[in-house]
């Protein structure tokens, strides 16, 4: 899985969530990418984890 892959699913699986909500999670990640740049996009995403399981932090972060 790459960042794209990963930035999609992680979008699909907000899609539950109030727009301003999901924009603002999205906003935070792809910048966290962008911090660590192009090189070390695998370790970003190993130590993320799934994006089921960053799905459920911000959802638990929302209330949701």
């Amino acid at each position: 899985m790459n960042r794209v892959e990963f930035m999609q699913e992680l979008e699909r699986l907000l899609s539950d969530i109030a727009e301003s909500d999901r924009l603002d999670a999205m906003a935070y990640y792809n910048d966290y990418f962008d911090e660590a740049g192009v090189e070390n996009e695998a370790q970003v995403i190993e130590a993320l984890g799934t994006p089921e399981k960053v799905a459920v932090i911000i959802k638990e972060k929302f209330n949701f």
